[in-house]
């Protein structure tokens, strides 16, 4: 049974030492309780450490601003409990994350590693000759706009008998990590350069926890796998991870536009709903600054309810004196350019994924929008390469697929399912898989729990398996279950999915290169039917070939 929630108290210390350095140590320290020690799933001690700056905190003039280094701090620093979530509304997770404070100064990390490789206090940093282990890096999904990296909902116990270093964080979201203004000031992105500076944080820090610095292996679900793909595109991230697991997400074709038209949309949206008209974005920029986060949140949550969940997102950037660019052209250009094929994947997707968004579907009646805007059944990339006299055409026969004259909510979950999240993954696979490079493991997650976290958590009942919920079986989530002990068959997903993972970070293939589990193939689209712990391979259908062909069709242009 996990018991981690029983946190067995441990004198350890994360320390900067020196004002010059960030170098972190893990030590003894006689008198104060810095960290925890718990116990992993399948036996022995790990150690906890939470809510570790990684940088210095975005107040005030560094709203919107690239973050700069942390400050040191002197003696044992408290490591025992999480740290505020970044501000938000949550539009997903509900229940199944805790009651947490907001605040702007949530930027932290949450280190865990198994005890017996935490350098002692006399070594400070691992010594080199010391086995180091493989560290994997979690970016928390959300929409970009919601959720945190806590052990809530992200909790190390499933991982922590693999002998690795698990570090998950918080980064900037909604307004505060991803409006663009277009200008130095706001360039956007603020969230994906709160994730660059973490992976660099890693770099420097891994070997105190006993992680190797390189050998990274960078994960995410939902808007984190899609952030871990772009990453994957992106020049300022090159060389700070090896590899890339992305579940239920991507950048390309995805349910995200990076357009700069977009991003300009909403970010005139937004000033206006603040009452912020000018022109000058540096004017603009300092009356920010000087808003209140409230006003901010309700401007947000007033687009929210207006766009739906997905609101500020990532861009495409232009080039501004001083700013590095993350991201500098649209992902599925980079993507075809070769861009990050080096990089190995794991990537997959559920069967069932958009019923775990009814409820949010449900409040802002979402049949009743698409009566009154036909758009919005078009996945939001399609809208900005489609011309405008080809949107009625495209949209009637998204409709007729789909709806066939009758839209109802069950319609439209399929619809979301198969455009947000099967065909972008399927799609992705193919482009990589025709461009060469490194391997692609391609998953489909049938698997349905004794115990669905989101389905408890939510108070939702279908058939199937839901956004997520393939996430619950990789990390313990830890405020929903509590100490309830899963069920024997769940305990063997969980010990096949980390095994998978773990696999992949040591070998870059989930199955460490046994038969079982092939590379996608440019001639033959396969994947892993994750229905049981026992591999299964399996082409792609008829039916998802039919998807794929259908929304090529929607995404390309006559013209």
């Amino acid at each position: 049974m996990v018991s981690s929630v029983k946190s067995v108290a441990v004198a350890l210390l994360v320390a900067v030492c020196g004002a010059a350095s960030e170098r972190l140590r893990g030590a003894r320290c006689a008198r104060r309780r810095a960290g925890c020690a718990a116990r992993a799933r399948a036996g022995g001690d790990y150690a906890s450490f939470l809510a570790v700056p990684y940088a210095k905190q975005p107040l005030a003039a560094l709203r919107f601003q690239e973050l700069q280094p942390a400050e040191p701090w002197k003696g044992c620093r408290d490591a025992t409990k999480p740290g505020p979530i970044c501000p938000q509304r949550d539009l997903f997770y509900g229940p199944t994350m805790r009651a947490s404070e907001m605040s702007e100064e949530c930027i932290h990390a949450n280190v865990y590693m198994p005890l017996q490789y935490l350098p002692a206090a006399s070594e400070g940093a691992a010594p080199r000759n010391r086995t180091l282990l493989p560290v994997l890096v979690y970016i928390h999904g959300g929409g970009f706009g919601f959720g945190s990296g806590d052990p809530d909902l992200h909790g190390p116990e499933y991982l922590m008998g693999d002998n690795v270093v698990v570090i998950t964080f918080n980064y900037r979201l909604g307004p505060f990590g991803f409006l663009s203004l277009n200008s130095s000031s706001v360039p956007g992105n603020a969230g994906l350069r709160d994730m660059v500076t973490l992976l660099r944080w890693v770099c420097r820090n891994a070997r105190a926890f006993g992680g190797d610095p390189g050998d990274v292996t960078l994960a995410g679900q939902s808007a984190g796998a899609a952030s871990a793909h772009i990453l994957s595109l992106s020049e300022a991230a090159r060389g700070l991870f090896k590899r890339a697991i992305l579940m239920s997400g991507t950048s390309t074709r995805s349910f995200f536009s990076t357009s700069p038209a977009y991003a300009q949309y909403v970010a005139q949206l937004f000033l206006t709903n603040l009452g912020i008209n000018g022109t000058d974005p540096e004017e603009v920029h300092r009356l920010l600054i000087d808003t209140p986060i409230e006003k901010i949140i309700d401007a947000q949550n007033d687009l929210q309810d207006v766009i739906g969940i997905t609101v500020f997102v990532p861009v495409v950037e232009s080039a501004h004196p001083g700013v590095e660019i993350i991201l500098d052209n649209d992902p599925e250009i980079l993507q075809s350019q070769g861009r990050g094929k080096d990089i190995p994947f794991l990537m997959g997707f559920t069967n069932a994924e958009c019923q775990t968004f009814r409820p949010r579907f449900e409040s802002i009646d979402i049949i009743s929008r698409i009566a009154e805007q036909p758009v919005l059944v078009m996945p939001p990339p399609a809208i900005y390469v489609t011309p405008l006299d080809e949107l009625p055409n495209k949209i009637g026969q998204i409709v007729q697929r789909y709806f066939n004259g009758t839209p109802n909510l069950n319609k439209f979950i399929k619809l979301c399912s198969e455009s947000y999240f099967v065909y972008p993954t399927l799609k992705l696979a193919e482009m990589r898989a025709a461009n060469g490079g490194a391997p692609v493991y391609l998953y489909r997650f049938t698997y349905e729990a004794d115990y669905s976290v989101f389905q408890e958590g939510l108070r939702l009942k279908y058939r199937g398996t839901g956004h997520s919920e393939d996430l619950t079986l990789l990390f313990r989530a830890n405020h929903v279950l509590g100490e309830r002990a899963i069920s024997p068959r769940d305990h063997k997903m969980v010990d096949a999915m980390t095994t998978y993972v773990t696999n992949f970070m040591l070998h870059s293939n989930p199955t460490k290169g046994v038969a079982g589990w092939p590379a996608v193939k440019r001639e033959k689209l396969q994947y892993q039917n994750i229905i049981t712990p026992e591999l299964v391979t399996t082409e792609v259908s008829r039916d998802l070939r039919d998807t794929m062909t259908f929304f090529d069709n929607i995404y390309s242009s006559s013209s």
